[in-house]
């Protein structure tokens, strides 16, 4: 039965399981000769392969964001043609009606084409993880990423790790559920690609957060009216005191006494209108007397504001980054929970399938 469906899904299996692998051999190579990448935790923001400088980055770019969608399309081109070709064909007669259970006939099918598939994407998104993260330049020292970005977040986090195998696996089983349904190619192929896509990005923006519990870091509105008009920039600060490793930021709101989140409307504000211009003073020390006592303003002003709108303190919600393999974890988990879900709804479909 094994050979069976080898031989007659081998193309199927070629493109399913090269495909991944090609795109992970070609990122890694490219890195490689290039000289590595400095391990930022975002996208890069080098892009151009005409440039020898960003072939590398660029390469990596490309390669994360094809992997992002690779799940989606592997659902509605492996997952779904692996049974409905047979279903609109009428060749799956010929297999449920041999001494091979409808369970086995199932089961063969997803051992030989989609567990080879779902390997291979989680292959490469491990690839992309030593890329982006382990070829560091010899000459690299320390990397300072911006506010808010991570590696937990979209969709760096989907691409680099092994989570994307659990994603693919979601797509596939979706794609196959579809199709004994629907016995239709084109519309179990839609039905794939606009359900697995929703799923996927239910993940990054309402269930991720909630793997732990989020940290929290509050501001007094003293506080964040001094970081909006006045204090000192991160990178004047003394090195000790920088954060280097990034955080994911779940949410940031102005709260009330009861924690709850305040919609601030800035636009009821009562703020001047006597802005004057550098060249209007005549000397710099007046310019910057006049500026510092505007920015004092601007921040009495805000406080009112925002006081008299029911706000008292400033709350950042946020996940530190080492907690990036933990969450990769708890999303394969997930994610494999849910493809185990759409194989029974699958099984049941083969049980009232009619040769």
């Amino acid at each position: 039965m094994i050979w069976v469906t080898w031989r007659q899904f081998r193309a199927t299996i070629l493109f399913g399981v090269l495909t991944p692998l090609l795109l992970a051999v070609i990122t890694f190579v490219i890195t490689l000769i290039d000289g590595g990448v400095v391990p930022t935790t975002y996208l890069q923001g080098c892009l151009s392969f005409e440039a020898t400088e960003c072939l590398a980055e660029t390469t990596q770019t490309v390669a994360i964001l094809l992997t992002i969608v690779l799940p989606v399309v592997l659902g509605a081109f492996v997952g779904v043609t692996v049974f409905s070709r047979d279903l609109e064909r009428r060749t799956h007669v010929l297999g449920l009606t041999q001494s091979v259970s409808r369970r086995r006939w199932y089961g063969v099918r997803v051992l030989v084409v989609f567990v080879p598939t779902m390997l291979s994407v989680a292959v490469l998104g491990c690839v992309l993880y030593a890329a982006k993260y382990g070829t560091a330049p010899d000459e690299f020292t320390m990397s300072f990423s911006g506010a808010g970005e991570s590696r937990l977040d979209f969709p760096t986090f989907g691409a680099t790790g092994f989570v994307a195998g659990a994603y693919t696996a979601v797509g596939l089983m979706l794609g196959a559920a579809c199709a004994l349904a629907m016995r239709n190619t084109i519309a179990a192929m839609i039905t794939t690609v606009v359900v697995s896509t929703a799923l996927l990005a239910l993940l990054p923006t309402q269930i991720r957060e909630h793997y732990a519990t989020p940290q929290v870091e509050r501001l007094s509105l003293e506080q964040k009216a001094n970081e909006m008009y006045g204090g000192t920039p991160d990178f004047y600060q003394p090195l000790d005191s920088i954060e280097i490793y990034s955080r994911w930021t779940v949410s940031s709101d102005y709260v009330d006494g009861n924690g709850g989140a305040v919609a601030i409307d800035l636009q009821k504000c009562t703020w001047p209108n006597d802005y004057r211009d550098m060249s209007e003073f005549e000397t710099v020390a007046e310019y910057e007397q006049y500026s510092d006592r505007r920015s004092a303003d601007n921040s009495r002003i805000l406080l009112e504001c925002i006081r008299g709108q029911g706000a008292e303190a400033f709350e950042t919600k946020y996940h530190e980054d080492r907690l990036f393999w933990r969450f990769q974890a708890i999303e394969t988990a997930l994610s494999l929970v849910v493809a185990a879900l759409f194989g029974g709804i699958s099984l049941v479909l083969v049980r009232r399938l009619r040769p």
